[in-house]
């Protein structure tokens, strides 16, 4: 059988520009009528389509699809398929790692008007700290560190944290926090980061208001909680930014989960 350009097209519900940019790629090489320029594709041309459309449906490239279709052995190709298999199992179990990221941030904000201003004794998981930058100074280019970077490339996996290391000082850490096994399972840096240990904690809701309302005071109520109920605190604070909001009334609000990490009772 022969068919024109446009009964493949029609066959694959592709574009004719399509069509010629698989033959472009060289993965496929139909006849060409030297009187009109009109392409003509054989059986064994359409089946090299199809197979293309099934490789490429695996996630390869067409360029991959060329050298499996015209220059692979079955070595090779088992060896390709292999390592698509395991990159999407890679893949996907990053994206359950997303999905319950997501799921976890669902859940705080839906808790946010039953938190504020309200006291939560909790098991805090142990995370990872990557300091970005001191108070506001942001760190560019020399500056970012290796842990820095990796912060950036694994941003749905974190979340913005401001880290008090002392609760009598305003001196403070910006950066972001992602559960310390995802860290370690991604192969994040050491240098530049440092652990927030699991533990109890005394957490909170607090709207720190406008942007520039950030500071040691919103967590006041929360060492004063935890003295009240006879707890005492590790010496350090922890504010992860949930989100920032605005409404024409109230203006700007930035919703924080302070958290005060506790020593465990003996």
């Amino acid at each position: 059988m022969r068919y024109t350009q446009k009964d493949v097209c029609k066959a694959f519900d592709i574009k004719r520009d399509t069509l010629r940019h698989y033959e472009r790629m060289g993965i496929i090489e139909p006849e060409i009528d030297p009187n009109n320029g009109y392409r003509y594709y054989d059986d064994w041309q359409i089946n090299l389509l199809w197979d293309a459309k099934r490789y490429q449906a695996m996630g390869f490239s067409l360029a991959e699809v060329r050298d499996i279709l015209h220059g692979d052995s079955l070595l090779d190709v088992q060896a390709r398929v292999g390592q698509r298999e395991s990159d999407l199992q890679e893949e996907l179990a990053y994206l359950e790692k997303r999905i319950s990221m997501i799921g976890s941030y669902r859940a705080l904000l839906d808790s946010v008007d039953d938190h504020l201003g309200a006291y939560v004794l909790e098991e805090s998981p142990a995370v990872r700290f990557v300091p970005r930058r001191e108070m506001h100074d942001l760190l560019l280019g020399d500056q970012l560190t290796a842990s820095g970077a990796f912060a950036n490339a694994h941003q749905a996996l974190s979340i913005p944290c401001a880290h008090f290391p002392s609760i009598s000082d305003e001196l403070y850490y910006w950066g972001f926090a992602m559960l310390e096994d995802w860290y370690d399972e991604l192969g994040g840096p050491d240098e530049g980061s440092m652990t927030l240990p699991a533990g109890p904690a005394l957490t909170t809701c607090v709207d720190a208001g406008e942007r520039w309302g950030f500071g040691l005071h919103l967590f006041d109520g929360l060492v004063a909680e935890a003295r009240r109920l006879g707890k005492e605190p590790l010496g350090m604070l922890c504010g992860y930014l949930l989100t920032r909001t605005y409404d024409k009334d109230g203006g700007y609000h930035r919703y924080v989960e302070a958290m005060l990490p506790l020593k465990a009772d003996k």
